[in-house]
């Protein structure tokens, strides 16, 4: 890769060890960092370390839900908006009310892990490409995507 250009970085906020772990799996496969935190606050805590490309968010968490996320990154957006996709068995009415101007999508689980895969790949090329970098490929040569 060139100098200019890094590994996106993908925050993963879910409360669920098992899940953080597959999520981290599927998300380095797709050649990013990923960053983890186990409840809201901790990923509020990394939304000020440094920008994301992507945030894959658990609704219910301790210790600050999802929900405070949202209002968060709403309240105080990151100066490079990342692509949230909320990712929850979560059904209840106050799923509905989740603001689109935040939140790119949303997936229920259980996921198929191809799919998120896909889902984080076309997320990270979209961001990469609105911050008008050329993803290079290992060889030195632009990727073609």
């Amino acid at each position: 890769m060139s100098e200019e250009f890094q590994k996106p970085r993908v925050l993963i906020a879910d409360d669920d060890a098992a899940i953080r772990r597959l999520l981290r799996t599927i998300v380095t496969r797709e050649e990013c960092d990923a960053d983890c935190a186990s409840s809201g606050f901790e990923a509020i805590e990394k939304i000020h370390e440094g920008d994301f490309a992507v945030i894959l968010l658990d609704l219910m968490m301790p210790r600050g839900s999802g929900f405070e996320v949202i209002q968060y990154l709403k309240d105080h957006p990151p100066a490079v908006k990342p692509i949230v996709l909320v990712i929850s068995a979560y059904t209840d009415q106050r799923f509905k009310t989740i603001d689109p101007s935040v939140v790119s999508g949303v997936l229920r689980k259980p996921f198929e892990i191809f799919d998120l895969g896909e889902i984080v790949r076309l997320c990270v090329n979209g961001y990469i490409r609105e911050l008008g970098y050329t993803p290079v490929a290992a060889d030195g040569l632009a990727a073609v995507n």
